[in-house]
């Protein structure tokens, strides 16, 4: 490429700029065999002046080959070929020198395909995001190496992965995970959020029967925000506290937590879910769980047919990867990210930058 590249400025000129670049396939049969050559397409700002307003052309003017596949052709040829040639001229000149800058940066080693060596090397080999992840749907954030420049990159690729909640119309959400991850203090924040600070009429139906002291703990949580709660000892209590509170705008459906090794118990679980009918199911993922476990959970929970995830322990974790990776394995959208005890100042509701500062934050 940088052979290519050469050529093409010493037929042309310095100022020649790369407008396209790719690898062929020379020789060999069918595909196999044979080798692989670069092609250049370059351009150069002709710095005559243009014809005034010259007749318009039907075709663009061709190419001029150069040593090793590489090409060239007039800029200001080219622009002769359209209406005005003052502005549009000028125009393709800026854009011409924004491709130079890109192009340069694509010529660069560091655009090759991302290596085990370029990952474990680079920023990104510091941030806890997986290694498939980072040579696939990330492998251009590969080579960013400056922080403020990789989370803004890392924003926009989140933004698709955002979900908070939005309240229109009367919603039933149920919070669902693995033992130990947070569930009943996640609820309880949410709930915090909705009757608190959005104003919204909220009541409680825990079916968390099992664990010692989940239910006063809620109900503690309950009576200091002043919200119903109802206890379900079965998929029809469960649904009766549901239909109970139908006239409230949410109902939020706190679920025991069940190990993802246990077939009997998911499926137990999904009894109580399919009687409640929920708009939305919260799926509660801790960020401290070993990646493999993450993964584990994601596979197994997935009989309860998730909307969303809730990234939970963010502060217990060496890394915020969880962040990223488990929205792209999964394609749910983070809803919220939680990290501590405190009711309910530890939750925040899902951002793409907000995502991508904590990430990248803990290289820094």
């Amino acid at each position: 490429m940088q052979e290519a590249l050469t050529l093409a400025r010493a037929e042309l000129g310095e100022e020649a700029v790369v407008l396209n670049s790719k690898h062929v396939k020379a020789g060999g049969v069918l595909g196999l065999g044979g080798g692989t050559r670069v092609e250049l397409m370059a351009a150069v700002d002709d710095a005559a002046p243009l014809p005034p307003k010259p007749e318009p052309v039907a075709t663009m003017p061709a190419a001029v080959p150069v040593a090793a596949k590489a090409y060239a052709s007039s800029a200001a040829a080219a622009a002769t070929a359209v209406a005005e040639p003052d502005t549009e001229f000028n125009q393709l000149k800026s854009e011409l020198r924004n491709l130079e800058s890109v192009v340069q940066r694509l010529l660069t080693p560091a655009a090759s395909p991302v290596g085990a060596g370029l990952i474990q090397g680079g920023l990104v080999a510091r941030l806890g995001i997986d290694d498939d992840i980072v040579r696939g749907a990330l492998a251009d954030l590969a080579v960013i190496n400056e922080p403020l420049e990789f989370a803004s990159a890392l924003a926009g690729k989140m933004q698709a992965f955002v979900a908070p909640p939005v309240l229109d119309g009367h919603q039933v959400i149920a919070v669902v995970g693995p033992t130990g991850v947070g569930k009943t203090t996640t609820l309880a924040k949410l709930a915090a959020r909705f009757a608190l600070e959005q104003g919204k009429k909220v009541a409680l139906v825990t079916a968390d029967t099992y664990r010692i002291g989940a239910v006063e703990q809620l109900r503690t949580y309950a009576r200091i925000m002043g919200l119903p709660l109802e206890i379900a000892l079965s998929p029809e209590e469960v649904a009766a506290g549901v239909e109970k509170h139908r006239d409230k705008d949410v109902i939020l459906i706190d679920t025991v937590g069940r190990s993802q090794r246990s077939e009997e118990h998911l499926a137990e679980l999904k009894s109580f879910l399919d009687a409640a009918h929920p708009t939305d199911t919260y799926l509660c993922v801790a960020a401290s769980l070993g990646s493999g476990v993450q993964q584990e959970v994601i596979e197994k929970f997935a009989v309860l047919s998730p909307t969303r995830l809730v990234i939970t322990k963010l502060d217990e974790s060496l890394d915020r990867g969880a962040l990223v990776n488990l929205p792209i394995r999964t394609g749910l959208g983070v809803s919220c990210l939680t990290a501590g005890q405190n009711v309910p100042q530890d939750i925040e509701l899902a951002d793409a930058g907000v995502i991508a500062r904590l990430v990248t934050e803990v290289a820094q």
